[in-house]
């Protein structure tokens, strides 16, 4: 019921909009690979150092991308929108939801083994709105928390079975060291596997497996009383197969994407391989940085430079812990930092704590507080120690003994928090993008140039506008020709000579040259740039292709909409459509206006405050006319 409840959430299109990484680190990418449509390629993914593997995002969005091709080319359906903001949207969430069935059952296994209530499990995780909006976005923290519940699902099992393998009842202390633990190298393999994936994935993964990789590194000593260096290192050398081949793959996967690595490198290799004389350690390890990629590596590197940590923003070293925790996990944050005193308590004191409770409470913890010494601090990075806090807490919200008082307010949070980030958030941007898809589809005309401005919203998804990708040409004053770039430019600069990629003085009336393929849409964003920088720029593209041959639209929040009309003599700003609900946390709703306090506008106080509420917390569509 509550699987259904997700996937039918996801089916009917959530529209809120987290943060940009939801779009810009998977199917963005695939799309413009697979679908042959204008994106955005992010720094990330830039070919000379890239710092994301390729392998995820593929896994995750590119045969559901490339499915929803083949469909448009049916012949009877050619005529159709078929790759349209929906279906690409719907293409790559479903199979994160389908995939979160896996998260289901490694939270009901990890209950089951270490003697917890299942069931109570089952209803905290499948109501809390991490599992409900996060589960279907293509964030890389959503693939980290998947790893994360099969790792601590393997961890568990593999103690759980030695501990009952180990020490049988009533058999004797001889018995107990002999035995060894039923294939304990194939466990290994899926456990350093699934780590090395993770790392690959985001190499802040190592945080959360530091704990479960120990507690089943070590697992055996605890039953022991002898052989604990012989027992550890041959756990050691059960990790190599499943580290190395998956490192390859990763390796491999990304050198191909990446184009580090070819088919002719690899022949060529094969056919004249090191010399014995000129074979040497710099030599090796030369070519492997040429021809390698290892992302990794690449983003351990960046995140290494406080200067880049801190384009991103610095948060104070308390956040994750006082602020981001509470904000993912509601009421459980607090119980478990109860429970983290009370338990430490119990360990100096007393010296005895359950093992399982210690290793669950660890897993939680430690993660936590290793993110917590990077200054770059998200609220989406714990979103993977949902697994533990639930299995943990559960019983005090929804267990026999529960109370209503926690219960209640469990239940408010969610619903909360599943309404801010599933349909507020940033919502309008989604369906502003789908209405301008849709536009351009039906209206596109020849010699007609359509720009499309986004101002004070996030990074607009550009694969969702489905935009063939063909490159067109613009002719600069000496002749030659350079292809349109999408860029996002920062506050100031002009959409023409910075967004589009276009050297001064670039001439971009002449647009049709015999034999080149003409892409006639463009989109910009304008970020957080001033209302002066906006008319600025409209200024120069009407400037630049003249008024008879262009169409220019901007998408703002409804908020700043006296912008506009403050500027209503420079341009005619034509409203087509707006979008309900939209909450854009940098341009709030006017209150004021919504209050009806300190105006004396007449319309203010004609409309009802649902009506105010609605116009504040839209977002609008303007075409700018003559």
């Amino acid at each position: 019921m509550l699987f259904a409840g997700r996937l039918l959430w996801v089916l009917m299109l959530q529209t809120g909009y987290i943060h940009p990484d939801e779009f810009f680190q998977s199917p963005e990418i695939v799309a413009g690979d697979v679908l042959d449509i204008k994106t955005f390629r992010t720094w990330e993914f830039n070919a000379t150092s890239p710092v994301r593997s390729i392998v995820f995002p593929y896994l995750t969005s590119a045969l559901p991308f490339h499915m929803l091709y083949v469909i448009s080319k049916l012949p009877w359906l050619q005529e159709l929108n078929i790759i349209n903001t929906y279906t690409l949207l719907i293409a790559a969430r479903l199979p994160m939801v389908l995939a979160s069935l896996l998260v289901d059952w490694c939270v009901v296994s990890i209950c089951r083994l270490m003697k917890r209530e299942a069931r109570d499990c089952v209803i905290v995780h499948g109501t809390s709105y991490v599992t409900l909006v996060y589960y279907g976005r293509t964030f890389s923290n959503t693939v980290e928390l998947f790893l994360f519940a099969g790792l601590l699902y393997l961890v568990a099992d593999a103690i759980t079975h030695e501990r009952d393998t180990m020490m049988p009842k009533q058999k004797p202390k001889s018995a107990q060291v002999s035995q060894t633990p039923k294939n304990p190298r194939n466990n290994a393999f899926l456990i350093t596997a699934v780590i090395t994936a993770g790392i690959f994935n985001r190499p802040t993964f190592l945080a959360c497996a530091v704990v479960p990789y120990i507690v089943w590194l070590l697992s055996g000593c605890f039953v022991r009383r002898e052989n604990y260096v012989q027992y550890v290192v041959q756990r050691l050398f059960a990790c190599l197969p499943g580290t190395l081949f998956t490192s390859a793959f990763f390796i491999m996967a990304d050198s191909f994407y990446y184009e580090s690595l070819s088919v002719d490198d690899v022949l060529t290799m094969l056919r004249h391989p090191f010399s014995k004389k000129n074979v040497s350690f710099v030599s090796v390890s030369e070519a492997l940085h040429k021809h390698l990629t290892v992302t990794p590596w690449n983003f351990v590197k960046y995140n290494l430079d406080s200067q880049n940590l801190a384009e991103h923003g610095l948060h104070p070293r308390y956040t994750h812990l006082l602020v981001n925790s509470t904000l993912l996990f509601g009421i459980l944050s607090p119980i478990a930092v109860i429970d983290a005193v009370k338990c430490t308590f119990r360990l100096v004191v007393r010296r005895s704590i359950e093992y399982d409770h210690l290793f669950l409470l660890c897993s939680y913890f430690v993660p936590l507080v290793l993110l917590s010494v990077f200054p770059h601090q998200e609220a989406r990075f714990l979103v993977p120690l949902l697994i533990p806090i639930v299995v943990l807490y559960s019983g005090y919200i929804f267990g026999d003994n529960s109370s209503k008082i926690l219960k209640t307010i469990w239940i408010l949070f969610n619903i909360l928090g599943s309404i801010m980030f599933g349909i507020l958030h940033q919502g309008g941007l989604i369906s502003g993008i789908s209405f301008m898809q849709k536009h351009i589809f039906e209206t596109q005309k020849e010699g007609i140039a359509q720009h499309i401005v986004f101002y004070h919203t996030y990074m607009p998804p550009r694969h969702l506008l489905a935009i063939p990708n063909r490159e067109e040409l613009l002719q600069t004053p000496a002749g030659g020709n350079i292809e349109n770039k999408m860029l996002r430019a920062p506050p100031g600069e002009t959409l023409e000579n910075k967004m589009l990629g276009v050297p001064m003085g670039a001439d971009i009336k002449n647009k049709n040259f015999a034999g080149a393929p003409i892409t006639r849409v463009f989109v910009h964003d304008l970020a957080g740039s001033t209302a002066d920088s906006l008319h600025q720029n409209i200024d120069a593209l009407i400037e630049k292709n003249g008024r008879n041959n262009l169409e220019i639209f901007v998408i703002s929040p409804s908020s700043l909409d006296s912008e506009f009309n403050d500027h209503a003599g420079r341009h005619i700003y034509k409203l087509l459509d707006h979008f309900w609900p939209h909450l854009s946390m940098e341009d709030p709703p006017q209150w004021p206006h919504i209050l009806c306090t300190g105006t004396a506008d007449n319309v203010c106080s004609k409309q009802s405050i649902m009506q105010r509420l609605r116009q504040e917390m839209s977002l609008s569509i303007y075409m700018v006319e003559q």
